[in-house]
């Protein structure tokens, strides 16, 4: 080998390791699933629900068993589901149904977590409703009512827990739809739900089939412990309504306000109307004082819940106007009220009440402030994810650069070496040979 060749050798391999070390886009890092058995894949534990997951039902006391417009529940059966149409991914789904029984139920699975963290549960239903055999279609006017919880104290299985932050309900009628909560850790475990209700009160939903299907579920965790400061609470409680003093009942509160609560469960007696009632409603703290300025209006889709000290009586949502979420016919007792707020709101005030209740034909109000939560801003650009300040960890190990911007540099000194290179080969080239 000539001289010539040996130059021309030693920079082509120049250029190859020039090209390798341009530094290229790193790809976002895969969000770990923290779930065991994710797909509800085989095997399967003896009654019906799938390795690592727990079933869990409401049934009805045996007097409501029968009456299809009184929303009573059956315990359903739990199975593995094969059939390739029935199955979001994987090689089966979990199945849950009943024949002509209405029903309240589905899986729960613990999971270790880091407190203080936020975490998202995900999963895909189906489902199916309809006195005709598969694959006739669902009755699309009946409500199945899947929804995902999170319980962030991890509860272990406790489904009616107060605790429980509970997704909007989904009737996935004949097709995959997702379903999906967040929630923060409270301790280093947390339980999660997935829940389907088929039993409607005051609507006859007795059919020959009543089936849903849970399949590919996911929890990961969004977003570490927050460093900020907590928002600001309230010197004296949250508002006057909150001091157990008895208020009169709001001009506007007409009987159809009841229409969004909920009896969960329905199986315990329903109080009688000469009881007490207590009036939950939640404002738009825009300011964040823990008080209800004039210019301030009523916020919606805050979830709200009461509950006895031994068991929960039912839940509501604000609708965004001055009519309060009502809970009526209570007898005396110490009930425990509380706000579950979205993932795009964060509380102002706090967000637990406890009324005692001692005077039979009272209103008692409640009213919880919240505010929409104020992101962290992040550049605009579809190229290359950026990392905020909020995420910790990771880093790419020059922390003034961008890797935009390493990018540019390496292209930049590679269009750099192959012009020195191709003059390096013209001159060799037009030199003899020794």
């Amino acid at each position: 080998m000539n001289k010539q060749s040996k130059i021309l050798s030693i920079l082509i391999l120049l250029l190859v390791l020039l090209i390798v070390a341009v530094p290229g886009e790193a790809a976002p890092a895969q969000q770990t699933n923290l779930l065991q058995n994710p797909g509800f894949e085989f095997p399967y534990n003896g009654d019906g629900a799938a390795s690592k997951w727990v079933r869990w039902d409401q049934v009805s006391s045996a007097d409501q068993f029968g009456d299809c417009t009184n929303g009573y529940m059956k315990s359903p059966s739990w199975s593995a589901e094969t059939n390739s149409a029935l199955v979001q991914s994987g090689s089966v789904s979990q199945h849950v149904g009943n024949q002509w029984d209405t029903w309240h139920a589905g899986v729960w699975q613990n999971v270790s977590v880091n407190p203080g963290s936020t975490y998202r549960f995900t999963f895909w239903a189906r489902g199916r409703g309809s006195n005709d055999q598969y694959p006739k279609p669902s009755e699309g006017g009946l409500n199945m009512n899947v929804q995902a919880g999170i319980d962030p104290s991890g509860n272990g299985g406790i489904w009616y827990d107060s605790d429980i932050v509970w997704s909007g309900s989904a009737n996935p009628h004949d097709n995959w739809q997702q379903v999906s909560v967040e929630a923060t850790a409270v301790n280093s475990t947390i339980t999660v739900y997935t829940s389907a209700n088929w039993a409607v009160k005051g609507v006859n939903q007795c059919r020959a089939h009543l089936d849903v299907w849970f399949d590919t579920a996911e929890l990961i965790e969004v977003g570490p412990p927050p460093t900020n400061t907590p928002p600001p609470q309230p010197t004296s409680p949250p508002a006057p309504l909150v001091t157990n003093t008895p208020v009169p009942p709001a001009a506007t509160a007409t009987p159809a306000e009841t229409a969004t609560f909920t009896p969960i469960p329905t199986d315990t007696p329903v109080p009688t109307p000469e009881g007490s009632a207590i009036c939950v409603n939640a404002f738009n703290d825009e300011n964040g004082n823990g008080t209800q300025d004039a210019n301030e209006g009523y916020m919606a889709g805050v979830t709200f819940t009461v509950a006895s000290p031994s068991e929960m009586l039912g839940q509501g949502i604000a609708t965004g106007s001055a009519n309060p979420v009502c809970f009526q016919g209570l007898a005396n007792n110490t009930y425990q009220v509380r706000q579950i707020l979205p993932a795009r709101l964060e509380p102002t005030t706090v967000d637990f009440a406890e009324i005692v209740v001692v005077e039979p034909g009272q209103t008692y109000g409640v009213l919880f402030g919240s505010r929409i939560r104020v992101e962290t801003e992040t550049p605009e650009s579809t190229a290359t994810p950026v990392v905020t300040p909020t995420v910790e960890g990771g880093g790419n190990g020059s922390e003034g650069t961008s890797p935009n911007t390493l990018v540019m540099f390496g292209i930049v000194l590679l269009v750099v070496a192959v012009v020195i290179l191709g003059g390096v080969l013209f001159m060799l080239l037009r030199r003899p040979s020794e």
